[in-house]
């Protein structure tokens, strides 16, 4: 139960985080203009790679956590409290320390692509988006404990809270002609609020409290060597999310709109990513619980399918709904100087509609500990990204970041990690991508050639998009019932209704 509500909340706030993306992104555009608009984007990329320090040790929270609460070693837990709470301290001061260098680099590093003005106003935003991430770091046990303790209601309900907080806040800001200062000064008053909350929450709800005595230095190197090979694939994760546009900023002259038309473009992606990846955070704990029984590989196949079929369709329909209607939606939402936003999204969309259906397999190797090789592989994928990119950049910059990007995606986070399953996991290839395929796939193209012909049509506006959208959904929806959804997906839905149809009963 802890876990459908955990993924049903994930998906409630999915939905109010792309909508404050839908209402928020066009009016800061217009608020703050091309240029600041690329700057505020491009100090947020280069804070959000000081997140890096958490070191994997988020993860291992998580992991550690339900394993003892699974096994009830009560001691153990408040001793890794206690050891999280300590390393998070530290990484907070470094989180600082490191921000005071990126301040003062910052003129030399993008002095080719930023005017004077921009460069101080960058300079400026990263003070405020340093501490943010300092506060972050620092409070990080906490959500995580929530976590693990599978208390999602709450941990995902606040964070609703603080997203509708965000929009209406921001929104009120804008209007009285706040810029981009104001909005990270903004961001940083919700996150020492949220992460408050979550403090409390852990301290005196959850009633667990750390202990810093006689600490186990074995044990606390069991964590770090687990949390070293998830930090590398943090790494290659966060270089591929936030690469294209420290490049550009760098190497590209008069960058900074360039900076904003992919910032549009990786946002939408970001939020195609969350789609996909709001099953991860419910799932670990009750992943670590199958490894710990010592589920056989057939059984962690089974549940690879499983869990990818249900993101698969959701993410096939979003996606083929984009690559024909996407080039009007970004027209109607930020302007025809984003166009090429259009091409951005559907080139980094592509293999994330498989990296996010596969997710299940990296939660399965980080429950057995057995990530090592397939972080170090990821790694070395994504330095052979850099060099790609940095020569693309001198070719078209925009195109090029993106496709340097597309190429890393494919190889490292599908083509090795695909050898790394079968490897590790002992997963058939060609059992999974037949039941991952099977129904879906045609069901896809049906729609996608359905909606070829509708968009014939030519059906303009906001009230045109929804109409072609919805057009798509409905065929799809059809043809999945009809002969895309196999039992388990049909006795799913079936449920649901069901529990739905006897609470109304009920309530009479």
């Amino acid at each position: 139960m802890n876990r459908k509500v955990g993924v049903i909340l994930s998906y409630v706030m999915m939905i109010f985080e792309v909508l404050s993306t839908l209402l928020l992104t066009p009016f800061i555009i217009r608020s703050l203009g091309d240029a600041e608009y690329g700057v505020y984007k491009l100090s947020a990329s280069i804070t959000a790679y000081l997140l890096l320090l958490d070191l994997g040790v988020g993860n291992a929270v998580v992991r550690y956590v339900s394993k003892y609460r699974a096994n009830n070693q009560v001691e153990e837990n408040k001793k890794f409290f206690g050891v999280s709470l300590s390393f998070y301290a530290i990484i907070a001061l470094i989180t600082l320390i490191i921000g005071v260098v990126l301040y003062l680099v910052f003129p030399v590093a993008f002095s080719k692509g930023l005017n004077a003005e921009e460069t101080a106003l960058g300079q400026k935003l990263l003070i405020f988006t340093i501490i943010n991430a300092a506060v972050t770091l620092g409070t990080a046990t906490f959500p995580n404990i929530i976590i693990a303790y599978e208390k999602f209601a709450f941990q995902k309900g606040w964070s609703i809270v603080q997203i509708l907080l965000k929009i209406i806040v921001t929104y009120a800001a804008l209007k009285l002609g706040v810029k981009s200062l104001g909005i990270v000064i903004i961001n940083l008053s919700l996150t020492v609020l949220t992460r408050g909350v979550f403090a409390l929450y852990v301290l005196f709800k959850i009633k667990l409290r750390p202990k810093f005595k006689n600490l186990d230095f074995t044990f606390v190197k069991e964590i770090f060597v687990y949390s070293s090979f998830i930090l590398l694939q943090m790494v290659a994760t966060q270089l591929n999310a936030s690469l294209g546009q420290v490049l550009i900023g760098a190497l590209a002259s008069s960058s900074a709109v360039l900076i904003g038309i992919y910032g549009v473009g990786t946002q939408i992606v970001q939020y195609f990513q969350n789609i996909g990846s709001a099953f991860n955070g419910v799932l670990m704990p009750g992943v670590v619980k199958m490894v710990e029984s010592k589920a056989e590989p057939s059984k962690l196949c089974s549940e690879m399918v499983r869990i990818g079929r249900i993101i698969f369709m959701i993410l096939g329909i979003i996606f083929i709904v984009f690559v024909i209607f996407g080039k009007q939606f970004i027209l109607l939402w930020v302007g025809d100087g984003y166009r090429d936003a259009y091409l951005v999204t559907i080139l980094l969309m592509i293999p994330y509609l498989f990296i996010l259906t596969e997710s299940i397999g990296s939660q399965i190797l980080w429950a057995k500990n057995q990530h090592k090789e397939q972080a170090i592989l990821k790694v070395v994928i994504v330095l052979l990204n850099i060099v790609i990119t940095v020569m693309l950049i001198y070719w078209k910059p925009l195109l090029g970041a993106t496709i340097g990007t597309m190429l890393s995606l494919l190889l490292g986070d599908i083509v090795v990690m695909n050898v790394i399953f079968k490897k590790k996991i002992k997963i058939s290839l060609l059992q999974y991508y037949g039941g991952l395929f099977k129904g879906i796939l045609p069901c896809l193209l049906i729609t996608i050639l359905c909606g070829l012909l509708f968009s014939l049509l030519n059906l303009a506006g906001w009230f045109g998009f929804v109409i072609n959208v919805a057009f798509m959904v409905v065929i799809y929806g059809v043809c999945m019932l009809i002969f895309g959804f196999n039992k388990y997906e049909k006795n799913l839905i079936k449920s649901i209704f069901t529990k739905k149809l006897k609470i109304k009963v009920r309530g009479k």
